[in-house]
């Protein structure tokens, strides 16, 4: 007897202490250990990550998750598809400012409730841990699980999206000098942005935010020049002319010739239509205004901090986006303005329409004088443009797609200042890559907290003692990263339409359902768990929380029809006559809703049969 107890009782500084021991004691002692061989309800009693993340990381990771890469271009992106005269525009700015406005209201909402229940419980996972202990287990689960996939798929498509930066900024840079990156290369440099930087966050949250910083104040700094550029070409508009003449080869002028003959002026519309397409810009540009919510667990002082990270990220967004999109578009309104049928056109509508809208391309070959058989030159063929006979300007056009930081470049070229584009396509291309790390951490997270309660396999809960990372939740992050690296880089050709579900649409759509629900739980969360919400950290009355979850709620749902009505794949199911890549598409984003619920119901079945209570497991919060 002596002997087998030795190890968990004898352990005494002094002899004396001995005879404080009953007898009664000993013997329970004896079996304590064969009684605790019934699954308790965490694998352990720490998770093993450490709260290292300060105010000012946890401020960094939302601005890198969140200004990366649709913001250099939105002003464009959802002008061109729908052009509207510059004398319909409300104070004479784009309806992208509009839209950047008003979800940055949603965003600052959103973010607070979203800041605050994460705060009340400030685990790894966020939201999942949220969600599945005030509304509902299998609710959390699917939740979490579909928040994973966006992160990781979105992990991918940002590591493809540096490639395609570099490209671009330095085709302009370096023009008429160009940088051809063709579906391949795409997708190889994104497989290795993706593991390199999952390699480097297996050595910790330390070093990962150090390198975030260093990513993150580089381009930061550069920004400056950005605004610089903006305001000059918004001060002088022939700084815009000589620039596009050095870069592209042709006038302002020419471009809106030819925007016009593509049928420009035929595709006009109202505020409203402009606005209502520019919401769904905005939403996906603010996508990830909630980051620091996952990596709770890993915050120092989340409990009192939280909320204060997410509002103050979330207004320094909000500023950075209304100024992109405003000086960046009036850079280009003064350049070849024109009234035409009452209407006022610039450069700015033409540049976006041709890079962006629906293009009649047919009639524009004609217009230069071409083949307008577009069936064997392809839409968009600026090769054949520049074969033609009426317009000899043509011939050395280098066109590029329509960049809020490409036009900086620009100007920066017209002022002669070469070494000023190159810096400003550097910024580019940071404010992309550090884009990665957030994306990495929270998919990671939610991965590593749905394994730590059990409902994913317990390998991935592990974490390394030396540094203090979810080793495998950040290796199955990478794999997962893998089909929107082909999606984004559509190789093989084809991948876009297929694996739809796995880019940016599809992202969203997973994300804002996430956010909505997240959103509920703040709603419910003094209704549900008051013994939660009474040991809060921040205090605000029960009718305070339920108001700001419920309006927070609102905005989140309104951000998750924005994204429906923009996927028209998801019904091609129900649809007669339906593209194939979208059926197939379709299957892929339904067929992981279904994943997602088959994983619950075997998990649940699995820790049941092993004795696990699963009821009280998702009534309590996990260990730190």
């Amino acid at each position: 007897m002596y002997r087998v107890m030795e190890p968990y009782y004898l352990n005494l500084e002094s002899i004396e202490s001995f005879k404080f021991i009953s007898f009664k004691n000993l013997i329970s002692g004896c079996y304590r250990k064969m009684a605790s061989s019934k699954p308790g309800l965490f694998a352990r009693e720490a998770t093993g990550l450490v709260r290292e993340i300060g105010f000012t990381l946890g401020v960094i990771i939302i601005l890198s998750h969140v200004i990366g890469l649709g913001w250099q271009k939105r002003a464009f992106q959802f002008t061109g598809p729908v052009p509207m005269p510059t004398n319909e525009m409300p104070l004479g700015l784009p309806a992208m400012f509009w839209a950047f406005l008003v979800c940055g209201i949603i965003v600052l909402i959103t973010g607070y409730a979203a800041g605050y229940v994460a705060a009340a419980m400030p685990r790894s996972g966020g939201g999942y841990v949220t969600i599945s202990r005030v509304i509902h287990p299998s609710i959390g689960y699917i939740a979490g699980w579909l928040m994973f996939l966006a992160e990781a798929f979105s992990y991918g498509l940002i590591g493809v999206a540096v490639f395609e930066g570099i490209s671009i900024f330095y085709n302009i840079a370096l023009a008429p000098t160009r940088i051809p990156f063709g579906p391949a290369e795409l997708f190889i440099g994104g497989l290795i942005i993706v593991w390199i930087f999952a390699i480097i966050a297996l050595l910790g949250t330390k070093l990962y935010g150090r390198l975030l910083e260093v990513i993150f104040y580089i381009p930061a700094v550069i920004t400056i020049i950005f605004f610089a550029m903006w305001v000059a070409g918004a001060m002088n508009p022939s700084l815009v002319v000589e620039g596009v003449k050095s870069v592209m080869g042709v006038t302002p002028g020419r471009i809106v010739d030819l925007a016009i003959s593509g049928g420009m002026l035929e595709a006009k519309t109202g505020f409203f239509t402009a606005f209502s397409v520019a919401l769904g810009g905005a939403f996906w540009a603010y996508m990830g205004w909630y980051a620091t919510t996952f990596v709770a667990g890993e915050v120092k002082e989340a409990n009192k901090k939280l909320p204060q990270v997410l509002l103050v990220a979330g207004l320094v967004i909000m500023v950075i986006y209304l100024l992109a999109s405003s000086l960046s578009a009036v850079a280009t309104m003064n350049v070849e303005k024109r009234t035409l049928g009452g209407d006022q056109w610039s450069f700015y509508q033409a540049y976006s329409f041709l890079s962006y809208g629906d293009v009649n391309w047919a009639a524009v070959y004609e217009y230069v004088g071409v083949d307008p058989n577009v069936t064997k030159y392809g839409e968009g063929n600026w090769t054949h443009i520049a074969q033609s006979p009426r317009f000899p300007d043509l011939k050395d056009i280098n066109f590029q797609s329509a960049w809020s930081t490409g036009i900086a470049s620009i100007i920066a070229r017209g002022m002669n200042l070469g070494i000023l584009s190159w810096l400003i396509a550097l910024g580019g291309v940071l404010w992309i890559a550090n884009d990665i790390p957030p994306f990495l951490l929270v998919a990671s997270r939610t991965f590593f907290a749905m394994s730590f309660d059990r409902m994913m396999p317990e390998k991935f809960a592990y974490v390394s003692e030396r540094w203090h990372a979810p080793v495998w939740s950040i290796i199955i992050t990478a794999v997962f990263a893998i089909p929107a690296c082909m999606a984004e880089a559509n190789f093989p050709k084809g991948a876009t339409d297929y694996l739809a579900f796995a880019g940016v649409v599809g992202t969203d759509i997973f994300d804002a359902f996430f956010l909505t629900l997240f959103c509920v739980s703040c709603m419910l969360l003094p209704l549900e768990r008051k013994e939660i919400y009474d040991r809060a950290a921040v205090k605000h009355s029960v009718g305070a929380v339920t108001t700001l979850g419920f309006i927070a709620t609102l905005g989140g749902a309104f951000c998750f029809y924005i994204f429906i009505k923009e996927s028209p794949w998801i019904w091609s199911l129900f649809t007669t006559g339906a593209k194939t890549a979208d059926i197939i598409s379709a299957c892929g984003f339904f067929g992981c809703i279904i994943v997602g619920i088959l994983l619950y119901v075997y998990y649940m079945y699995k820790n049941t049969t092993r004795g696990v209570d699963m009821r009280t497991l998702y009534l309590s919060i996990p260990p730190e």
